[in-house]
């Protein structure tokens, strides 16, 4: 800076602070009070108060820099009172001017007798991202008065900066006159004004009061101002009702309104009296179960329902008495009445019966003007334990397969099976019920499956070990109730009332020698879980509860796809031990007609054939499921038909087949052979995978003489 410019300064400075610095009628416009440091030192460079004119607070100014950047302290009025605090606000700014974010401002005051003239909160605040940092200085009492000056030091990167402002004490003189409400009862969701009239205050000591009241600190009122700044002797606020008479539940309340002079210790309350709103309506909220399973099943067989009363805003209502009841007698109630909470709900818990069935909850509550229903969403009483029968008319499990007949030594031949668990009522068993499944050949993956809507699967696969008759057996099995007579259909069981005592253990039934109510069907080698001393009898006790056992077995072939396929003859319909000859296979036929022979079909295992069923009709292993059998000749016009090809998914003994053969010349045919050609489904048939390869085709040549 050169001498001319410095000069200049000053000049300027000094004919600023003999204008007064700018002051004048505008009572917002601030005085401003600049101190700073020059390049001779320290010292002041000019100053202006800002004398004049106009009424009110006036907010005032000081700014302070050197090489640090500047420090702007700035009083919201030059003038506090109790009910008028200031507000301080510092801005911290660098020396290219740009604020300073995160600098630590101290707030302090200084003057004979500060101490005890007013307070400071807080007395240290961070500057914001516009440099900002703010306190609030309010007198230590309501008859306080005098003057101080408020401090502000910050601490800069580049070095600290301080600036004060001076500020006076005014006593808060004024009288708070009885609270006012008009009117002074409503209705629910109704308004009320509140009056407040005071002395004292005016446009140079204004005096803020505040309001306040019980429902409204709840929330269940609003006052609309909460603060009202007087200037003169009256102002209002409004009441507004949000459901402050629901919080008795009914009838009215009589809410307390507050008002308070800020500063002092002057308060007037009154009271208003607020009506409970009426009940609009009852709801059905929620069911946390909408099926439960029948009483005694082991899975949740109660439900809670959940209502709600509201009023005619749709707001919540507490304590409204409410009663329930339910469509049908399938269940009970655990209580038939009960009372809205703070939220206007209420439950009640529904517990079913022995009995499935579609129920209801009903709710009812009671208004002054009459009766208020609803009724709950459905809820579906069902799923009980799976029927425990002696036959399988009663018996609630069933197994079933996707084939039967599998590829012996064929590994990744295999067969799903599917359980399916069904209660006394006919409706699948309970989800969740555990059925175990025990073979002596393959491998069951998982050993055990859990039902989903009554049902569960596993597989079999064709592994080791591997019976050599070619007969693997399956029993699976789950606990259940014993199946029983209602006889005055209560839907409990009574002690006169007949029941199936089922056998106490499980077995598997290895050498087929009975079915499900065979007096011989379990042999000690062939227990599995129970009672061991009960194999083939009950315990003599209905049981329920599922501690009786639901149980089914199968018998599935893994066929022997090695060994050449074997014939028999056919006798009066059935198949015989008699193995097909020469003879057998021998047909003639003339011009324009056809002819059939029919002949049965096992594997070549031999080991199987000592199984019979109970019509003494032999057995013996059938070929895999969804074999094919195609015939073939060399003799001219002739053509075949074969019944009962692909082998059923269901074989598991031998198969039956008829052998069709049509001349469709006008001549008798030249004498020749036929053959017959077995050929092998891929493995895991009817779900083969693309590109399985399956086991080599067989063939029977010469196994037929045509003429």
């Amino acid at each position: 800076m050169n001498w001319k410019n410095l000069m200049l300064g000053t000049m300027a400075t000094a004919l600023l602070a003999a204008c007064g610095g700018g002051g004048g009628s505008n009572s917002s416009s601030p005085a401003y009070n600049v101190s700073g440091n020059s390049a001779f030192g320290n010292g002041s460079s000019g100053s202006s108060t800002g004398s004049g004119s106009g009424s009110g607070s006036t907010s005032t100014t000081n700014v302070t820099s050197n090489t640090a950047g500047s420090l702007i302290l700035a009083l919201s009025s030059s003038t506090v009172s109790a009910s008028q605090p200031a507000t301080i606000t510092a801005v911290v700014k660098d020396a290219a001017g740009a604020p300073i974010a995160g600098a630590l401002v101290q707030f302090s005051l200084s003057g004979a007798g500060s101490a005890t003239l007013a307070t400071l909160s807080p007395q240290s605040a961070i500057t914001d991202v516009n440099g900002q940092a703010a306190s609030t200085v309010t007198p230590a009492s309501g008859a306080t008065v005098g003057a101080a000056y408020v401090l502000a030091q910050a601490d800069t990167s580049a070095g600290s900066l301080s600036a004060k402002q001076a500020f006076s004490v005014t006593a808060t003189n004024v009288t708070l006159s009885p609270v006012s409400v008009s009117p002074s009862a409503i209705n629910g969701y109704d308004t009320s004004l509140i009056t407040i009239n005071l002395t004292g205050a005016s446009s140079t000591n204004p005096v803020t009061v505040s309001i306040s009241s019980t429902c409204a600190t709840s929330g269940k009122a609003t006052i609309s101002p909460t603060t009202l700044t007087m200037t003169g002797g009256s102002g209002t606020a409004t009441y507004q009702d949000k459901g402050c008479g629901n919080t008795s539940g009914s009838g009215s309340v009589n809410d307390l309104i507050s008002v308070q002079v800020a500063g002092t210790t002057q308060q007037q309350s009154k009271g208003l009296t607020v009506a409970a709103p009426v009940t609009q309506g009852i709801q059905f909220v929620s069911v946390d179960n909408a099926t439960i399973c029948l009483q005694g099943s082991g899975c949740p067989s109660v439900a809670n329902v959940v209502f709600k009363t509201v009023d005619n805003t749709g707001v919540a209502q507490a304590g409204r008495p409410v009663v329930f009841s339910l469509t049908n007698q399938a269940a009970t109630l655990g209580s038939t009445s009960g009372v809205t909470g703070a939220d206007g709900t209420v439950s009640v818990a529904v517990a079913a019966k022995r009995t499935p069935s579609p129920v209801r909850v009903i709710a009812q509550v009671t208004t002054a003007t009459g009766t208020l229903q609803t009724v709950s969403n459905n809820l579906t009483i069902s799923g009980g334990l799976p029927v425990a029968g002696s036959t399988n008319n009663d018996n609630g499990i069933t197994f079933a397969a996707a084939k039967y007949s599998l590829m012996y030594s064929w590994v990744g031949d295999y067969a799903d099976l599917t359980l399916s668990l069904t209660d006394r009522w006919g409706a699948p068993a309970i989800d969740g019920t555990v059925v175990n499944l025990v073979s002596d050949g393959g491998t069951v993956v998982p050993a055990y499956c859990t039902t989903a809507g009554g049902t569960c699967s596993v597989k079999l696969l064709v592994s080791n070990p591997q019976p050599d008759t070619g007969r693997v057996h399956v029993v699976a099995y789950a606990y259940g109730q014993e199946a029983y007579t209602d006889t005055n259909g209560d839907g409990i069981h009574e002690s006169n009332e007949p029941f199936d005592d089922v056998r106490a253990a499980v077995c598997l039934d290895r050498d087929e020698s009975g079915t499900i109510s065979s007096s011989t069907l379990c042999s000690a080698s062939e227990f599995i879980v129970g009672d061991s001393t009960k194999l083939n009898s009950g315990d003599g006790v209905w049981n329920d509860g599922g501690s009786a056992f639901a149980q089914i077995q199968h018998t599935f072939i893994f066929s022997r796809t090695d060994l050449t396929p074997r014939l028999f003859q056919v006798s009066g319909g059935a198949c015989t031990n008699t193995a097909v000859d020469a003879g057998y296979m021998t047909v003639t036929v003339p011009a324009k007609s056809s002819t059939y022979i029919d002949f049965c079909v096992r594997d070549g295992n031999t080991n199987g054939d000592a199984f019979q069923d109970p019509t003494t009709h032999y057995v013996g292993n059938p070929l895999p499921s969804g074999t094919t059998i195609a015939a073939a000749s060399t003799v001219t016009g002739v053509t075949f038909a074969i019944s009962n090809q692909p082998i059923s998914l269901l074989a598991n003994g031998v198969t039956m087949h008829r052998l069709t053969i049509a001349n469709g010349t006008s001549s008798a045919l030249t004498a020749g052979t036929g053959s017959l050609t077995f050929t092998f489904p891929a493995p895991g048939y009817p779900k083969s995978t693309s590109g399985a390869t399956p086991p080599a085709s067989i063939t029977l040549d010469s196994i037929l003489t045509i003429h």
